[in-house]
């Protein structure tokens, strides 16, 4: 089917393209090559019987007579609809296909008979359209109809959620199949063109397919989230100094479901809350005023410095390995630089000065769990802000520092950051849509329900960091690959969130200490090496000494949080942790819940 083709309830179509046509309601339509080169498209109603004289319920021998042409040339020929020779010869499968339209125009009256153009034309019958059919060209029809039916399997198969892995693999694509997906790669929406590719790579075992499925995320989700980014010629340096320092988060509930392309189709629903680390608000961000005309990026912690006095090493983006991708993204999303064109010189003349950018995350252990990473750009976006003297909201914040991990293209999700930028507990959500609008409550929570909640919560380190460098390709390669598992979990993860946020508010830390157990279990669905035998070590030697268990962020290292049972301390979980895992790293982390 091609165009904008029509084809009727209970019909049957066989061998033949349809471009741009109208197929009425219960009929059968069956084109043939015939030897000679030629084509005919026979057509007849769905209940017809070739071996009786009728055809869509009109009398062939009376229809004869009224149209004055001749179906049966043989004397004694039986006169049937297998015999009659009514479909015409034609020389494209298109135009044949028309003159069988136009019978059934004439046989149920819909159309005026022309005798004149119907006897300068060859007709042929059932039988001999058979007969003359030619074999070769019904045998490489019959391939492009399996290669094409194979093709649109796997389409029905994204639709209706078959698991990618499930589907039977292929060795390589035809040239009819390498056609079909073209064509349909070009209409398809956002949802389906990342699927084909990521269903063809599993497939055919096609590296570069799966590569262009999550190309297709990032530059999607990119160009939909910065279109409304726009150069601020409007910015000046407004003081000398300024710093911003900003704490981490836990995740509490709906971890990944702020990750694209998840969020993008289902939105997203997370609760977390702010915390400081020893004490401290860990993450810190600080830009000066400088006398020469540059920009000077110095991060303390990453031990790296750079120094830029011309544009176009500040506009270059979408390297990884890049030291200075998170300031160049940062001063992108914000309008200081332009994504392309002008000079630095000019900038820094309206701006008032040069700058550096100092940037530093202090005592917080690599592949922590607490968002640290997220959190930083949250802190240069802040202090970009308020040291450019640009007004804002928080809504600003959350869209820039979304602006700017997509331009980073890390591929992450939005939680991180908003945990970071405020105190206290969020709720956040979004709805479905490639430019994700968050939606921020801050959640009040009695008086006695924080003092709990700052008895029994507790932060265990694990003296280690995860490895997986492919953690965030194989979450979302399940989603997208609809494994039933990821599927689920993914949807409940957000219903626990919004049962968490009930149980808090109603002061029932136990309520939530439970659902945080429910979501380590959801977790461990959706990526199976959050966990490992370390950290079921871990919970396994406190098990009789908590409530409720979850781990960090993505887990597989980093920071595990417990909710303890009434009555037990944290020195009670330390003395346990330190007998049963005596000199390692593994302890309990002087943390606090951020509440103002």
């Amino acid at each position: 089917m091609h165009g904008n083709s029509r084809i009727g309830s209970h019909s049957v179509l066989s061998y033949i393209d349809v471009q741009d046509q109208v197929i009425p309601d219960n009929v059968v339509l069956h084109g043939l090559k015939q030897r000679n080169g030629k084509f005919i498209v026979r057509i007849f109603g769905v209940n017809d019987n070739p071996k009786e004289n009728r055809l869509f319920g009109r009398d062939l021998d009376e229809l004869e007579d009224t149209l004055g042409v001749r179906f049966w040339e043989e004397n004694g020929q039986a006169h049937t609809l297998w015999s009659a020779a009514l479909y015409q010869e034609a020389d494209t499968i298109r135009e044949a296909t028309d003159a069988a339209l136009e019978l059934y125009e004439i046989v149920t009256g819909g159309k005026d008979f022309d005798r004149s153009l119907w006897t300068a034309a060859s007709h042929k019958s059932l039988c001999a359209g058979f007969n003359e059919a030619d074999p070769d060209a019904i045998i490489a029809w019959n391939k492009r109809m399996a290669d094409l039916v194979t093709m649109d399997g796997i389409a029905k198969a994204i639709r209706d959620q078959v698991p990618a892995g499930s589907i039977r693999k292929l060795q390589s694509l035809t040239k009819i199949q390498k056609e079909w997906l073209e064509k349909r790669l070009r209409k398809a929406d956002f949802g389906e063109k990342m699927r084909l590719h990521y269903y063809l790579g599993v497939i055919l075992e096609d590296e570069n397919e799966v590569q262009e499925c999550f190309r297709i995320i990032q530059s999607e989700v990119l160009e939909a989230t910065i279109k409304s980014l726009a150069y601020n010629e409007q910015a000046r340096i407004v003081t000398d100094h300024h710093t911003v320092r900003l704490p981490l988060r836990v995740n509490w509930g709906g971890g990944w479901s702020d990750t694209p392309p998840y969020c993008n189709e289902k939105g997203g629903t997370v609760l977390n809350a702010a915390i400081l680390l020893n004490g401290e608000k860990p993450v810190e961000v600080t830009l000066e005023r400088i006398p020469e005309q540059k920009v000077v990026f110095d991060s303390r912690d990453m031990d790296v410095h750079g120094e830029f006095d011309t544009i176009e090493p500040l506009q270059a983006t979408g390297d990884p390995y890049d030291p200075f991708a998170l300031q160049k993204a940062c001063l992108l999303a914000c309008g200081i630089i332009p994504r392309e064109g002008h000079t630095l010189g000019e900038i820094l003349e309206r701006l008032g000065s040069g700058f550096v950018m100092h940037s530093e995350v202090t005592n917080v252990p690599k592949g922590s769990g607490l968002g640290t990473s997220s959190i930083l750009s949250a802190a240069c976006v802040k202090a970009v802000f308020e040291f450019m003297g640009i007004a804002y909201t928080e809504e600003d914040l959350y869209a820039h520092v979304l602006a700017m991990e997509q331009i980073m293209s890390t591929g992450g999700g939005w939680q991180d950051q908003v945990g970071g930028i405020t105190s206290g507990l969020k709720y956040i959500t979004s709805m479905p849509g490639l430019q994700q609008q968050l939606q921020v409550a801050h959640i009040e929570l009695s008086p006695q329900t924080k003092k709990e909640l700052d008895e029994r919560f507790v932060l265990i380190y694990t003296g280690q960091r995860r490895l997986a460098r492919n953690l965030l390709r194989d979450v979302v390669g399940r989603y997208v690959g609809n494994e039933p598992d990821s599927l689920f979990a993914l949807e409940e993860i957000q219903k626990t969130a919004a049962l968490m946020r009930f149980e808090l508010e109603r002061g029932n830390v136990d309520g939530f200490a439970k659902l945080l157990d429910y979501h380590w279990e959801l977790s461990k669905k959706i990526d199976a090496g959050s966990s490992n035998t370390l950290i079921e070590q871990i919970f396994s030697s406190i098990e009789e000494l908590v409530d409720g268990k979850l781990v960090c962020g993505a887990g597989g290292g980093g920071f595990l949080q417990v909710i303890l049972k009434k009555g037990v301390t944290r020195q009670m979980v330390e003395e346990r942790l330190k007998e049963v895992f005596m000199d390692s790293l593994v302890g309990v982390a002087d943390c606090k819940l951020v509440w103002e």
